[in-house]
């Protein structure tokens, strides 16, 4: 990352506004979003009273390694992974669900041509790999959601809680793309049977979001 990014998350992470950290520093605000946009570089002497301010030391600055810093990345990280992870997995069972439904179906007189036993087996292999793939979408939410519960209660900036909310419902959101248009089209299974591992996985995140609004409150009451 480059100066004026890390001038920004820094800013953020110690919870301060342009115009406190000018006033700190004996800036004027403008001076403080130039820094931060990279219209303007600050001198060596205003960079070590930022450091200060910022409680943290020149390679915080120059390069983004201060310990918040650090944890904000993971945190991001931890939270792009736990999406990719859960929605991929749903969006794989809902195209091997549409399929087999497409591809492997029963059709009439398959008993009297002898059939019906390797067609039955097929099915059978695929809804233990649509189970299967379901139950992973719901242990990845549930290890993504303790992993990033972990890293709020640790963070030193944690998301505020209309940002949560946002996060939450894009999460929801991209479920239910991964889900519910499948299950229109298909010719056998309903919306039910899509969207049950779908249920199972939004728990966990659910409670990651309460658990994120309640760390928020308490930040607040300590500040």
């Amino acid at each position: 990352m480059s100066i004026p990014q890390n001038l920004k998350e820094l800013r953020k992470l110690a919870g301060m506004t342009q115009e406190e950290v000018a006033a700190q520093v004996g800036l004027t605000r403008q001076a403080v979003s130039s820094y931060e946009s990279g219209r303007t570089e600050p001198d060596l002497q205003t960079l070590g009273r930022l450091a200060e301010v910022y409680n943290t030391d020149l390679s915080g600055i120059l390069y983004g390694s201060s310990r918040g810093q650090r944890r904000q990345r993971a945190l991001r990280r931890a939270a792009v992974a736990l999406t990719a992870a859960v929605l991929g997995l749903l969006l794989l069972r809902s195209w091997l669900l549409l399929a087999l439904n497409h591809f492997f179906p029963i059709p009439e007189g398959a008993a009297e041509t002898g059939v019906l036993e390797t067609l039955f087996s097929y099915r059978f292999a695929a809804l233990r790999a649509a189970e299967l793939l379901g139950g992973l979408a719901q242990l990845a939410a549930w290890g993504g959601a303790v992993a990033l519960a972990v890293l709020l209660w640790d963070c030193p900036r944690r998301p505020g809680v209309l940002h949560s909310i946002g996060r939450f419902l894009a999460f929801t959101a991209g479920a239910l793309a991964a889900t519910l248009p499948f299950s229109l089209l298909d010719p056998l299974y309903k919306a039910a049977d899509y969207c049950l591992p779908l249920l199972n996985a939004l728990l966990p995140v659910l409670l990651l979001l309460l658990f994120s609004i309640f760390c928020s409150a308490r930040r607040s009451d300590k500040a």
